[in-house]
């Protein structure tokens, strides 16, 4: 009788144990993911800011680490000095964002869904002929040790309200403003600036911009 009783607390403790660790494994994990969760964003800023040189501030960025997916809300990415430093670049309204992990190991960014509202962008040619939108994205997109880094985009859909358009290139500085509304869907895109080529194309003809 004793030594079945002491079985079954020797049982019951190794049962108490195996719940105890992975009780603490979980909470372990869960920390972890948790941990990353609120990491992650500024991670990402500062990333985009080292790469770039546009100043990012940010409302709402969450990051979901198991499925590898953003969320954005009130994104501003600010326009450098020498591209006038007053409006920002962009006003992001909201930005999803859904991409694959084993790609972004290998050095790939391959974006399952992309999609964005932006209120409002301001688009700046500098007083030498530099294009913020094509600095910005060069730099983005910059492979270390040179070239660009391999992109595609299963889905992806563009929204922005508002378009302004500054050529300090000129003796006399021009400025429009456009209220376009697009509302642009891709499939299968190969380039991230293929995105933002009809921007580019209202820049040129409406904007007055030599880009």
């Amino acid at each position: 009788m004793r030594a079945k009783r002491a079985g079954g607390l020797l049982g019951d403790r190794r049962g108490g144990v195996f719940k105890s660790a992975l009780a603490l494994l979980v909470f372990a994990s869960a920390a972890g993911t948790l941990g990353w969760m609120l990491l992650m964003p500024s991670a990402l800023r500062s990333e985009v800011e080292a790469r770039t040189g546009f100043p990012v501030d940010y409302k709402t960025l969450a990051c979901n680490p198991l499925g590898f997916s953003f969320h954005g809300e009130g994104i501003t990415v600010g326009n450098p000095g020498r591209f006038g430093g007053e409006a920002p670049a962009f006003e992001i309204e909201r930005i999803d964002v859904s991409m694959s992990l084993p790609a972004l190991a290998r050095g790939e960014i391959w974006l399952d869904r992309l999609e964005i509202h932006i209120r409002r962008a301001t688009l700046v040619v500098d007083e030498s002929g530099q294009y913020n939108l094509q600095v910005f994205l060069e730099r983005l997109f910059a492979k270390e040790g040179g070239g660009t880094t391999p992109f595609f985009a299963e889905s992806a859909r563009l929204t922005i309200d508002e378009l302004s358009f500054i050529d300090n290139s000129q003796i006399v500085p021009t400025r429009r403003q456009l209220r376009p509304r697009l509302d642009l869907e891709y499939r299968d895109l190969e380039r991230p600036e293929k995105l933002l080529e009809p921007v580019n194309e209202l820049g040129r003809s409406v904007g007055g911009l030599k880009i």
